[in-house]
């Protein structure tokens, strides 16, 4: 337990109080400025105490129930690079931006910076988490806590602008939207504390707005293609795959958005197949580009060996107990992914079902699923009727 009590010294009873004032005196300010032209900013307050709440949650379960996990870790990392900047700047710094220096290597950690995991520590993606939270690190006072509040702070404004998409694209629901992106319990839960999904999370919202503004709108370019860098910077580094998932989307929504601003409908009968011809060149010239980016899910093949791969891996008792899905065996070919493609859909967007649940954190996922079937049969069979 003594690495669970150095998370809870006394300096974490006299901070963390301290700083969710400060967050939410700078929120209160946010939302007093905002709330005469957006009536959603009402939201504005509410969404950021529950993901608070949330993250609060989610790090005393990881202490005290699992005693340690991936965050815990994730954290170890953050404090053994922010150690060696203390101690060593050059090297420190090496670490931080992962530069070819030969100082950034395993060999600068010693005792008195403690080490990263290993298993982190050489997985680069994995490892990024632990670069990404150090300025985080030093400005929450190096505060377990108050460095997963800050993570957390994060991704709530990734999360926030979607919100505000949702707001401006469909308008008068924003208790509705309220429900289910700021209050949603997955994301509430999981989308804080310092690991992969706050941050990919957070960058994914947020990279949804900026697109939506330079290539929809057309507004506030500079800042939100600076800010469209930055987010899709932090995704392939942490996790690649995301950016591909959400390139056919994007282009979808540009040929659907130019097609929208024709009026006669014989136009848009001949200027369809020329939009749609562009969107996949596009498409075919973006992944090309990128495949030096994204690594393994730059083409095809090496992306679904990769799924194959970690569909392997996930299926060890021995490390994941039972506490995994079985969608079917993947061959390594297109053929076998599009077979088990249902299951998998199925998977993620509705399990763990009820005689599923393997822990008492899957409870609440668990009813938060089945309402979502609900809705979702529900409004099938709306359309259905007519």
């Amino acid at each position: 337990m003594q690495s669970i009590n150095q998370f809870t010294s006394q300096n974490e009873l006299f901070l963390v109080p301290l700083y969710i004032l400060l967050i939410f005196t700078i929120s209160s300010i946010i939302k007093t400025f905002y709330i005469k032209k957006y009536d959603e900013y009402n939201y504005f307050n509410y969404g950021l105490l529950f993901k608070l709440l949330g993250v609060t949650g989610f790090c005393i379960i990881y202490l005290f129930y699992y005693e340690g996990g991936d965050t815990v870790n994730y954290f170890l990392g953050t404090q053994a690079i922010g150690n060696l900047i203390e101690q060593d700047i050059e090297k420190g710094l090496a670490v931080l931006f992962n530069t070819d220096s030969y100082f950034n290597s395993w060999q600068s950690f010693n005792a008195g910076t403690g080490f990263p995991p290993h298993y982190m520590w050489k997985d680069p993606n994995t490892f990024s988490v632990s670069r990404l939270s150090v300025p985080l690190y030093f400005l929450g006072a190096k505060s377990f806590f108050i460095t997963s509040f800050l993570t957390a702070c994060f991704s709530y404004i990734g999360i926030w602008k979607l919100y505000r998409l949702f707001n401006t694209l469909y308008t008068g629901n924003s208790r509705i939207f309220a429900y289910l992106i700021l209050f949603l319990p997955s994301l509430i839960f999981w989308g804080g504390g310092v690991m992969k999904d706050s941050y990919v999370l957070g960058a994914t919202c947020w990279i949804t707005s900026n697109f939506y503004h330079i290539f929809i709108i057309r507004k506030k370019l500079f800042r939100n293609f600076i800010f469209m860098l930055l987010n899709a910077f932090l995704i392939i580094n942490i996790k690649a795959y995301i950016i591909v998932s959400l390139i056919p989307g994007m282009l979808l929504w540009i040929n659907s958005a130019y097609l929208k601003n024709i009026k006669s409908s014989l136009i848009k009968v001949f200027v369809f197949p020329v939009i749609f011809g562009f969107i996949v060149l596009s498409a075919f010239y973006i992944s090309q580009n990128l495949s030096s980016v994204i690594g393994v899910y730059g083409d095809m093949d090496s992306a679904i060996q990769q799924a194959q791969v970690i569909q392997e891996d996930l299926l060890r008792e021995d490390q994941y107990g039972g506490n995994n899905y079985n969608i079917g065996e993947l061959d390594g070919s297109f053929g076998g992914l599009i077979s088990v493609a249902p299951l998998a859909i199925f998977t993620a967007l509705f399990r763990p079902l009820f005689w599923e649940i393997g822990s008492p954190t899957m409870v609440l996922s668990v009813i938060e699923n089945t309402i979502m079937i609900i809705f979702y049969h529900y409004d099938f069979s709306s359309y259905f009727s007519y």
